[in-house]
């Protein structure tokens, strides 16, 4: 019989996500990794960039959509990095990475933006 060798495997920036200041990876628990949107943790203030009655529209929009998805604890404000309105283009950024909650979250945050702005391009990515 020969020895066996383990590779233990890790995440490749654990430093950098441990220092950001966003949601670049789930919380710590008892139980096993949490994502933030399940917990309710805001993550940043997001950056705005369009006309201002159509940013607030929207985010009213957003709010409505992912405050259902995380139980109301948490509404749009904490989840989005960034939102971009454009002529005819949406582009919304996401704190939460893809994995756990953040697939679940994109899905919602695509499905209001196309209810509101059906012949607009929508781009929602995240910042992870």
């Amino acid at each position: 019989m020969s020895a066996s060798t383990i590779i233990p495997i890790h995440a490749a920036n654990t430093a950098a996500h441990q220092d950001h200041d966003g949601c670049s990876a789930c919380l710590d628990s008892a139980a096993g990794p949490v994502c933030r949107s399940d917990m309710a943790t805001p993550c940043i203030t997001p950056a705005l960039q369009g006309p201002a009655e159509e940013l607030q529209r929207v985010m009213q929009a957003l709010d409505q959509a992912l405050a259902v998805r995380t139980d109301g604890g948490l509404g749009a404000s904490g989840l989005i990095h960034s939102l971009r309105l454009d002529d005819g283009e949406v582009e919304l950024m996401l704190t939460v990475a893809p994995r756990c909650g953040g697939a679940r979250l994109a899905d919602s945050a695509f499905q209001a933006l196309r209810r509101l702005l059906p012949d607009t391009d929508i781009y929602v990515r995240h910042a992870c």
